[in-house]
């Protein structure tokens, strides 16, 4: 590994380990913010749980930083649109044709055509949540069923 690269890895371990990720993390480095939040709205944050009427400053320390961000349009007007993926894997088994090489007892190695089965796995990624920002304030939540 480059010498001036190992630092850097350090620290990004460091920083996973420590929850970076977690709504508890998100409070740590930014306690002066999440003081000035009404106490069931800090404790549904600690939770990772949003309401409508949230801002984003609420939902991010909530739920972190969106995978995905869309801007809707609509007769009504433009909303900002805040997405949480998650994903999922999933195993189809599929019959296979070909040439195969094969390698006999005696060391050789020829080429047969044969048909195998084999598992083919394919992560999916959906979207689980999705948040509606109407001003910077929630006006719709939208959960996947999955």
């Amino acid at each position: 590994m480059n010498k001036r690269l190992l630092p850097a890895a350090l620290a990004c371990v460091v920083l996973l380990a420590g929850g970076c990720g977690t709504p508890s993390a998100r409070i740590k480095r930014n306690p002066d913010l999440f003081a000035t939040f009404p106490p069931e709205i800090q404790a549904n944050i600690r939770q990772g749980k949003v309401d409508i009427g949230y801002t984003r400053d609420m939902v991010y320390m909530a739920l972190g930083d969106p995978d995905r961000r869309y801007l809707r349009k609509s007769a009504t007007g433009e909303a900002e649109v805040w997405a949480f993926t998650d994903s999922y894997t999933t195993t189809e088994r599929q019959q296979v044709e070909g040439p195969f090489h094969v390698r006999g007892t005696d060391g050789t190695t020829r080429t047969i055509r044969d048909t195998m089965w084999v598992d083919v796995q394919q992560r999916q990624v959906y979207e689980r949540l999705r948040i509606e920002f109407i001003n910077g304030i929630v006006d719709a939540i939208e959960t996947s069923e999955r």
